[in-house]
Formats: C-alpha cells, sequence, structure tokens
C-alpha cells in the first residue's frame, strides 16, 4: 500500500536492504524539496466508485482501499470545505495527517522529475518483478506494459504520483492466506477482515496502544 511497496521490492529480491532504505529516504527528500501547493487527504467511509461521482473537480481519490473506504486528496482549503459537507451528510470522513502534501494526486506531479533523478542513481539495475509481488500502483490491464515488470525508478516514481489501487487486488488475495501486515500499527486490519475471504489469518504485527509491542510483536511471530 502505497510506499509499502518498497518493502515488496525487498521481500521479492528486487532491492537489496540499502537500496529500500535509499528510495524511501529519496521519497521523502522530494517530498521537501518541492514546493508543493498546501493539500490535505482524508479518510472516507465509501468506496472509489461512490466517493468518485462525489467529489468536486479539484479533488482526487488517492487510495481505493476497500469497497467502503477510500482516502480523498486535494487542496486543503476545499478538502476542509469537502468533509465538512458530506460528514454533514452522515458519511464518515476525517482528515488524516499528511504533512500538508496532497499524496497521489496531480497536485504532486512536479515532484515527479526529481523523485526520478533520485531513483535513478539509487536503482542502477532494476530487476523484474515476480509473480508474487501483487502491484497496487499499476492497474490490472497494464501489469504487461514495460513499467510494470521491472522494479524500476521508474515504477516507484508512478507509485507516488498515481493512485494505490488495494481494492482492486483484494479479490487476488487466496482463501488460505495469512495476511501478515508490517507496519506501524494496523491500520488496514478492519479493511482487511471486511474485504477479503473470513477463513484468512490476519497476522498485524503492532498495535496502536498496546502497553507492550515487543510482547505482541513476539506473539504475532509465534502466530
Amino acid at each position: 500500500h502505497s510506499v509499502g511497496e518498497l518493502g515488496c521490492a525487498y521481500a521479492d529480491g528486487c532491492f537489496t536492504a540499502e537500496e529500500m532504505i535509499l528510495s524511501a529516504y529519496s521519497r521523502g527528500l522530494v517530498s521537501v524539496q518541492t514546493p508543493f501547493i498546501r493539500g490535505s487527504m482524508a479518510a472516507v467511509g465509501m468506496g472509489y466508485q461512490q466517493i468518485s461521482k462525489m467529489c468536486p473537480p479539484e479533488i482526487e481519490v488517492a487510495c481505493h482501499n476497500g469497497p467502503d473506504s477510500s482516502t480523498i486528496s486535494g487542496p486543503a482549503d476545499l478538502m476542509k470545505e469537502f468533509v465538512t459537507q458530506i460528514t454533514a451528510k452522515g458519511i464518515f470522513a476525517k482528515e488524516v495527517p499528511c504533512s500538508n502534501i496532497a499524496y497521489h494526486s496531480r497536485y504532486i506531479a512536479e515532484a515527479g522529475p526529481g523523485l526520478l533523478k533520485y531513483l535513478s542513481e539509487v536503482i542502477t539495475n532494476p530487476k523484474p518483478r515476480s509473480k508474487r509481488w501483487i502491484s497496487t500502483s499499476v492497474p490490472e490491464e497494464k501489469w504487461n506494459d514495460p513499467i510494470a515488470k521491472y522494479s524500476s525508478a521508474e515504477y516507484h516514481t508512478n507509485n507516488l504520483l498515481n493512485s494505490v489501487l488495494f481494492e482492486e487486488i483484494l479479490g487476488r488475495i487466496p482463501s488460505n492466506a495469512v495476511l501478515v501486515e508490517i507496519a506501524p500499527h494496523g491500520l488496514l486490519q478492519a479493511i482487511l477482515k471486511r474485504s477479503v475471504p473470513e477463513s484468512c489469518k490476519h497476522v498485524p504485527l503492532t498495535r496502536r496502544g498496546h502497553p507492550d509491542n515487543t510482547q505482541f510483536l513476539l506473539e504475532a511471530i509465534g502466530k
């Protein structure tokens, strides 16, 4: 999901640990170096098909999280107004921390050339992605296109600039899958449990507010 594809590159054998860390650093570096408009992002309790019909032209659906969950992105003032409007209609909507950057939208296109340059210096020998790595940044109908075949600077630049297509790949998760969420906290647990077969096993490695996350991690590894 979004920057998590850098982790996919490492797990898939496409990145060394150093390449993964430097790629993540490059992504952060270009985010602070580029003079973006003041942006905002918000979590919304509606799927892409529903919320995309309601968004004004200036606001985009940045992340297709699940059938009843999306993240929208756009100029801060318009986002605040739109969130207020749909909340008044009884739709869940809440702005989320994003450093005032409207990620995964047209408003960060200016960061593309800089990120491509940085990543090209890090990823000097792009390796082919295996079938185990299900892309959330390239639509399935383009998986055979050159940009989707390699864990390249172009692939990871596209990841930042375009929508996260998480909902679209949920149907590819097998019914016997063990889903390990590697993240600061189990942000996607609720979405996953609602969106994949009940027979799947869910193993988040951390839990926000847990009194001892070392214990929680060890228990998760045990599972």
